[in-house]
């Protein structure tokens, strides 16, 4: 009787010890999902001033447009540089200030079949298409976020498939929106 009096106390002994401080586990609490996708834009460039006559963004005579007929805005926030022979690109810049910027573009991603982060002077971007898994059939488009809530997208459309920029058309749309942005830095 006694042995098992003395292993009864032990035991609640054990057991009162293994309870009087509870520590318990501490689960770590998975990390918030990211609310932001696009990178910030930093210095943001003021081309909502643009919208009405988005031609006006970029001064006559730069190089990236000299081959092509003038820019004409046909409505919108688009102006269109036409190409005066196949072999030339059409190019489109289109001051976008509703599809809720690089971040809404970003949120988009998943349904496009080609989408690339980049860069152009110093502004976050995305080269992107909607059908094709690579540009490279003489389209491109190249969205600039140059303001939180706006982008300045620029399309270059090449007609004829022998065109040595056909297979890579993008350096094309980068050229005209450096040439853009820089324009309307200085003014």
């Amino acid at each position: 009787m006694f042995r098992i009096g003395l292993g009864v106390v032990a035991c609640l002994v054990v057991l009162s010890g293994c309870a009087s401080r509870s520590q318990g586990i501490t689960m770590a609490t998975p990390p918030p999902s990211p609310s932001r996708l696009a990178p910030e834009v930093s210095l943001p460039l003021d081309i909502k001033q643009y919208a009405d006559n988005p031609c006006s963004m970029l001064s006559q005579g730069q190089p990236v447009t000299k081959d092509l007929a003038a820019g004409i805005n046909e409505g919108g926030s688009t102006c269109t540089w036409r190409a005066k022979t196949p072999q030339q690109p059409q190019m489109t810049a289109t001051i976008d200030q509703v599809s809720g910027g690089l971040e809404g573009l970003y949120r988009k991603r998943v349904r496009l079949p080609f989408f690339e982060p980049t860069e152009i002077q110093n502004y976050p971007a995305v080269r992107y298409d909607a059908d094709r898994a690579v540009p490279d059939q003489g389209r491109c488009t190249v969205s600039v976020g140059v303001a939180e809530d706006v982008l300045l997208t620029v399309t270059t459309t090449i007609a004829d498939p022998n065109t040595l920029n056909y297979p890579v058309p993008c350096p094309d749309a980068e050229l005209l929106a450096n040439a853009i942005i820089s324009d309307v830095a200085r003014n």
